[in-house]
């Protein structure tokens, strides 16, 4: 194809701007059914091609003619030499005047030295035909006579290829996503986010690098185009804020849902949708953005559900998240989640209107109603303060048996309600309170003083990871053997007492762990340290080698699985087991206190 009928294919005056080719070539391409017309596609893109041929070729040509022209040389003793410098660049060597056009050469730096004029100075040995040297630089960024009127060599001048080549920008790129990590990033986790001038270097180096494959040819341009979409693959979601401003000048969406989509391409394209849902689901009017702003919400220990978010648009916002956009997920706080994601909770109800909350306040609504009748009565019968009223003497006493076992078992025999009601007032009531929902919702007793206990374990917990110092250390050194109890029913039994604090009533917990645990709870109890639990900041922490090095040793798993079950990734049985592990070997480490501290406070 000439190149005439190349600019009548793609509907374009004759130019030598390479982008304007292809935006030409993408509008005809735009517009045509590639399945149907594949002659008119294949005759579109030779028409590109030669375009693109010719207009490289057109450019290299003048410059060639810009670089074999011959500055002519200013007159000796002419105005013109008053004003401008001998060479082009005052930095450059001495420049010598072409024998073809002035028939002598100007005299070295030996001649103009002497004690005679040039005139009586032997001529010296000088090739001739030696152009004015230039700078190293001037031609590209066009430095004028004065070398102060512009930075020289910045990186900062437009285009920077001038001064950087395609394939640095390349090298930096591939730097900045892939090998400058910081160095407590895990093997195997996702790769931390750029920073913000880390981000701000990727995007210009990106540019560049977009810049250029513009004008390079067609099969340059495929390689530029392979070499960078694996680069984003390979460093997602690092290389997020990359992705919209690439897949814009390749058109990857193009080959959505097509048989010719590479798996690169559709990864990205996957990717660059979860990144248009998240912009779209932050708009207040988005069906799905009450869900989306409970999921986000950071909570703790302590936290409860929202109430006016409705279960059933958690739900498909999670399932929906986990089937399209997996990587959306860790916007959601794991707390948060994991309310929503507990086992056995009823489901049947939405929101405020759940069924459980909607049985609680029926049950303070009949309390009151019975306590409003006793009073107008002029009933002088009082119950204690642990028991509600309109319960007969044997509903009482058991209550009174049940809440005391509980205590027992938590405390040891040397608590009494009475005691627990003047240490920690809160923490009565709780005991109270949970013991009448336990009786309205028709639990036994045991199921009632599991429940409280594990109440109690989490008021330890969250209390220690607050005060830190030994008293994280017992607690976590007793929770560590409550892991190892539940995870002989099973790594999900295991992973349920991480995530929901709640231990399985089932798991086999020694005396000699019980005595510990009821001796370190009225020590805390003692201190008036149950109270309740203080809303504490995510934390992060980084484990050193030879923590890793040591889990490895201990569990026997293998250090790539390792590494992802400290991230939180993999199969229960990994999590479960390398966190009992790092557990025990934290605390066995004589590292520094406040690196021992900070691993217990996340596991």
């Amino acid at each position: 194809m000439t190149p005439a009928q190349a600019w009548q294919v793609l509907d374009l005056a004759e130019t030598r701007d390479a982008s304007a080719i292809r935006r030409a070539y993408a509008a005809r391409l735009k517009a045509m059914d590639i399945d149907r017309d594949v002659e008119g596609y294949a005759r579109l893109r030779q028409a590109r091609d030669t375009a693109l041929n010719w207009a490289r070729r057109a450019a290299s040509v003048e410059d060639d003619k810009a670089e074999t022209a011959l500055p002519t040389p200013p007159e000796p003793n002419g105005p013109a030499n008053q004003d401008t410098p001998p060479t082009g660049w005052l930095y450059g060597a001495p420049s010598v005047e072409d024998p073809q056009v002035s028939g002598k050469a100007e005299p070295g730096l030996t001649t103009r030295l002497s004690a005679g004029g040039p005139e009586e100075a032997p001529r010296l040995d000088v090739t001739g035909g030696v152009a004015a040297a230039q700078a190293p630089a001037e031609r590209a960024i066009a430095v004028g006579p004065d070398p102060f009127a512009r930075p020289v060599l910045l990186g900062l001048e437009s285009p920077p290829d001038a001064v950087m080549p395609a394939w640095a920008h390349e090298q930096a790129l591939y730097r900045l996503l892939l090998t400058d990590l910081p160095d407590d990033t895990p093997q195997g986790a996702d790769l931390p986010p750029l920073e913000g001038w880390q981000e701000a270097m990727a995007l210009g180096h990106l540019k560049a690098v977009l810049r250029h494959a513009e004008s390079v040819s067609v099969s340059a341009f495929d390689e530029i185009e392979n070499w960078l979409a694996n680069l984003l693959w390979d460093a997602w979601p690092r290389s997020a804020p990359l992705l919209e401003p690439a897949a814009a000048v390749f058109g990857w969406e193009q080959e959505r849902g097509q048989i010719s989509e590479r798996p690169a391409i559709a990864f990205l394209n996957a990717r660059l949708r979860g990144l248009r849902f998240c912009e779209k689901v932050q708009d207040p009017a988005h069906p799905l953005h009450k869900a989306w702003k409970e999921l986000t919400t950071p909570a703790h220990q302590g936290s409860r559900r929202g109430w006016f978010v409705k279960r059933a648009d958690v739900e498909q916002l999670l399932d929906g998240v986990r089937r399209h956009f997996p990587e959306i997920e860790r916007h959601f706080d794991p707390w948060r989640v994991a309310l929503w994601d507990r086992k056995g909770e009823d489901s049947g109800g939405q929101g405020w209107f759940s069924k459980g909350r909607l049985a609680i306040f029926a049950l303070i609504f009949i309390v009151q109603i019975i306590r409003m009748a006793m009073d107008a009565g002029g009933s002088s019968d009082r119950h204690d303060a642990f028991v509600p009223p309109a319960l007969s003497a044997s509903e009482a006493a058991q209550d009174r048996e049940a809440i005391g076992s509980a205590i027992r078992q938590v405390f040891g025999p040397e608590i009494t309600f009475e005691g627990l009601q003047s240490l920690q007032p809160d923490l009565a009531a709780l005991f109270s309170a949970n013991r009448t929902i336990a009786r309205s919702a028709g639990e036994d007793d045991a199921a009632y003083a599991a429940k409280v206990h594990d109440l109690v374990r989490e008021r330890m917990l969250a209390t220690a990871l607050a005060e830190k110092g030994q008293l994280l250390a017992d607690v976590q050194r007793l929770r560590g053997r409550l892991l190892e109890a539940a995870r002989k029913l099973g790594p999900a039994q295991c992973m349920a007492f991480i995530r929901t604090r709640r231990l399985d009533p089932r798991a086999q917990v020694t005396p000699a762990i019980l005595a510990a645990e009821r001796k370190l709870a009225v020590k805390m109890l003692d201190a008036r340290l149950l109270g309740p639990p203080p809303r504490l900041p995510p934390a992060r922490a980084s484990i050193p080698g030879e923590l890793v090095d040591r889990v490895i040793a201990t569990t026997g798993i293998p250090d790539k699985r390792v590494r992802a079950a400290m991230g939180g990734k993999g199969p229960d049985a990994d999590q479960c087991a390398v966190t009992i592990a790092l557990i025990e070997q934290t605390l066995a480490w004589k590292g520094p206190a406040a690196e021992r501290e900070a691993i217990l406070s996340v596991l």
